[in-house]
């Protein structure tokens, strides 16, 4: 089988050309494995870049003895990487091509050769590693696989084929159309997923875990479920920078949710309602150096502004919409009951946040007897439901309604799924089915079905999570509500307070539970 290796340089990759392993970067390492495969009747190598990094791409070729070929455009869509995909088989006479991201340091020699043998076998158009951490292995696909992928990208798939091409952009379009392809895949002996490793060096995390796992002594062509337990064994990878903010701006709220501990839990340590009017704030000019010590240390993550509390009824909501968004890298979530969305602050968002910013309006059922019974108060479903088509004409795209899953309202589960996923419904197709939560034995067991693994996996919510609340301080995870404090974000620095998680994780790793975690079930479930 003839092959041509493509590999993709085009997307924002920070840290690249980072010479941190042994005085190397990640596209050195690309650049070896693909050179590697010279000896399979490889067509060459092909580096699909970006201007701002072409003339990177041809040195570190050049001064590693790499003979590359680079195309550059400005921006590479999905329609233009299948067509650049095409143009390379015709002129190099490839059957295939093997494509990965260039920022991938992990790349695997012998698990490439093994998709490449069953590509070559079952005739595949497009063959993967299923199961493995993401950059140990590329993509394969076939000549003429590409050309009708281009084609479908320009037509009934044109939204994807006009994106800019992302780490799943090729698997993405194919899923759209399974069926009418052959696909093959080379599995994992055990299923990484759960774990959800990225070693790439393109995020801050990405290139944090790629360092960790290099520094263990592992590099090249070593084993990959040898990587893989290596990976899974070390804190320094499981948690690297947080991935999600989640913020208490606002203290009032309205509701008596019956699957929330907030109001009972609130009344507890203040000494009133939640509902009442008074109400603990977090200003705008406490969060603005907050939100840049949250940039610096992650580099990329989402800024919830709705950890306990309605946020819209903050006085300066769009004050913190705009510290989060002056931010590179930094998006911005809400999560509201909908009741205070109107026209003129959807205007103003817009304005400040464009697409950089995730609306979730909780309602939780389909008719107004069961949305009583969820969500308490004098609110209705209809009132709430408006908020998404407001919502949707501002941000199309980016706004979900929300089903807390319970025993309560299990039997318009259905309904509200068929309802909201119709591309005609005022979400145009998008929602979110949230599980219950206990909130580890402060509610009682309401959940309808246990998905919960059959194996535990370390805790999702203190590897990448930060719970920080109005007064600026930090628990373990959300699910202390108020207590178990390690840290407050106002009296040091933000990057001491997530190291001070590190302890947690690793007694997590090892299977070390307090009463609380032994209960709680949320540690599969995952936020970005």
């Amino acid at each position: 089988m003839k092959t041509a290796v493509i590999l993709f340089a085009a997307s924002d990759s920070h840290y690249m050309f980072e010479k941190v392993f042994d005085g190397r970067s990640a596209y050195d390492y690309a650049l070896s494995w693909a050179s590697s495969r010279s000896g399979h009747n490889n067509r060459g190598i092909f580096v699909f870049s970006a201007p701002s990094n072409s003339v990177l791409c041809r040195n570190e070729a050049r001064n590693t003895g790499v003979s590359v070929v680079v195309k550059e455009q400005n921006l590479w869509t999905l329609t233009s990487l299948l067509d650049g995909i095409t143009a390379v088989t015709v002129e190099t006479g490839a059957d295939s091509v093997v494509y990965a991201f260039a920022d991938c340091p992990f790349l695997n020699g012998t698990l490439t050769e093994e998709l490449m043998s069953t590509h070559e076998k079952y005739a595949a158009e497009y063959t993967f590693a299923d199961g493995y951490p993401y950059g140990f292995a590329p993509e394969v696909l076939d000549k003429g696989t590409a050309v009708i992928l281009a084609e479908l990208s320009r037509t009934t798939q044109q939204k994807l084929g006009e994106a800019a091409v992302e780490r799943n952009s090729i698997s993405t379009l194919l899923k759209t159309d399974i069926n009418s392809f052959e696909i093959e895949t080379v599995l994992a002996p055990k299923d990484w997923r759960l774990y959800r490793f990225e070693f790439e060096c393109g995020t801050k995390a990405g290139f944090t875990a790629c360092r960790a796992l290099y520094a263990a002594g592992n590099s090249g062509n070593m084993d990959v479920e040898k990587l893989s337990e290596t990976a899974a064994g070390l804190e320094t990878i499981l948690k690297t920078v947080p991935g999600f903010y989640n913020v208490q701006i606002e203290s009032h709220c309205p509701g008596t949710c019956t699957y929330c501990p907030y109001p009972h839990e609130f009344e507890t340590k203040y000494g009133f309602k939640p509902s009442s009017e008074n109400a603990c704030r977090m200003s705008p000019e406490q969060f603005k150096p907050l939100v840049r010590q949250m940039a610096k240390l992650s580099g990329k993550a989402v800024v919830s502004l709705s950890s306990w509390g309605e946020p819209l009824f903050h006085p300066r909501f769009i004050d913190f919409v705009q510290a989060v968004v002056e931010q590179n890298g930094l998006s911005v979530m809400v999560e509201t009951d909908g009741l205070l969305v109107n026209e003129e602050l959807c205007r103003i968002v817009r304005e400040i946040a464009g697409t950089k910013i995730i609306w979730i309006v909780s309602l939780d059922a389909v008719t107004e007897e069961t949305y009583r019974k969820m969500r308490g108060g004098n609110a209705t479903l209809a009132q709430a439901a408006a908020s998404i088509s407001v919502l949707q004409k501002y941000f199309p795209g980016n706004v979900y309604p929300q089903l807390v899953r319970t025993n309560i309202n299990e039997n318009e589960l259905e309904k509200f799924y068929r309802y909201w996923k119709d591309d005609k419904s005022p979400s145009g197709g998008r929602l979110i089915i949230q599980k219950y939560d206990s909130f580890g034995g402060l509610l009682p067991d309401c959940k309808p079905a246990d998905l919960s693994p059959l194996e535990r996996n370390p805790c999702w919510h203190i590897r990448r999570d930060l719970t920080i609340l109005a007064d600026g301080c930090v628990p373990v995870c959300r699910e202390y509500m108020f207590n178990k404090i390690i840290g407050n974000v106002f009296k040091e620095e933000l990057a001491s307070v997530w190291q001070y998680m590190t302890p947690y994780v690793i007694k997590d790793k090892n299977g070390q539970y307090d009463e609380k975690c032994r209960k709680c079930d949320e540690y599969y479930t995952f936020n970005f």
